[in-house]
């Protein structure tokens, strides 16, 4: 699992839920050990939002993981909180993976806000979801054996992007972006417009920011390169 926050830092979850902290250079910032990560959201700046779906609780820690405030999910929200992710407005996305409903809550109230239960066709016995995420005002949600749905705030599915056994999925400006055979394929959320960038053979994971691309390869080698982005 990686992650990137608003200033270009990378997150990488190593084993036994060790999470580091890096600066765009590679320099270690921080370090977290002891935790049971599903879900790791540094986006919104200098929060660390962590959950995790074994203990059922959210931690919210400072820009280099101190003083971690943690929050158990209430369980009269969801039977099976598999996911949960916060929003733009400082509320949170839960996924009841016992119903395949997805819930906006008030964390300080505990109030549910909106509620929406998935069709049988975007969730069934076959699904297996595995990350979530809120960006521009629409509900990411990935299905490890199918692919991304994509949802607006009344629970519409507005897209699928059918790819199997994808871990990941990360956005750049307006673009929602993953890895699939070594190529970072990019779909522009506003306009549709698509592109691609090629990554060496073997490249297991990888990210961008404004000026770097981190890849990590099926050796555990995590490398850093400079890009420009080609122009129009």
């Amino acid at each position: 699992m990686i992650s990137v926050d608003r200033l270009g830092n990378f997150f990488l979850l190593k084993k036994h839920g060790k999470i580091k902290k890096y600066d765009p250079q590679g320099n270690v910032l921080a370090s977290l050990s002891g935790t049971t990560p599903t879900l790791i959201e540094p986006w919104y700046h200098p929060s660390i939002f962590i959950y995790s779906r074994l203990q059922q609780k959210y931690s919210v820690y400072g820009r280099n993981f101190e003083d971690p405030k943690v929050y158990v999910v209430e369980p009269a929200l969801a039977i099976e909180p598999s996911l949960v992710c916060p929003t733009h407005d400082n509320k949170l996305w839960i996924f009841d993976n016992a119903d395949y409903s997805l819930k906006k809550v008030n964390p300080l109230t505990n109030e549910m806000l909106q509620e929406f239960t998935l069709s049988e066709s975007d969730a069934n016995s076959t699904s297996e979801f595995t990350y979530l995420r809120e960006y521009l005002n629409l509900i990411f949600l990935l299905d490890k054996n199918s692919g991304i749905l994509i949802l607006n705030h009344l629970g519409k599915v507005i897209e699928k992007i059918e790819v199997k056994n994808l871990t990941q999925f990360y956005f750049f400006g307006e673009d929602l972006y993953y890895l699939e055979n070594n190529i970072l394929r990019f779909i522009d959320l506003l306009t549709d417009k698509r592109h691609e960038i090629a990554l060496p053979e073997g490249t297991q994971q990888a990210i961008i920011t404004d000026e770097i691309i981190l890849t990590i390869n099926s050796r555990n080698l995590a490398t850093l390169y400079t890009y420009t982005m080609a122009s129009e």
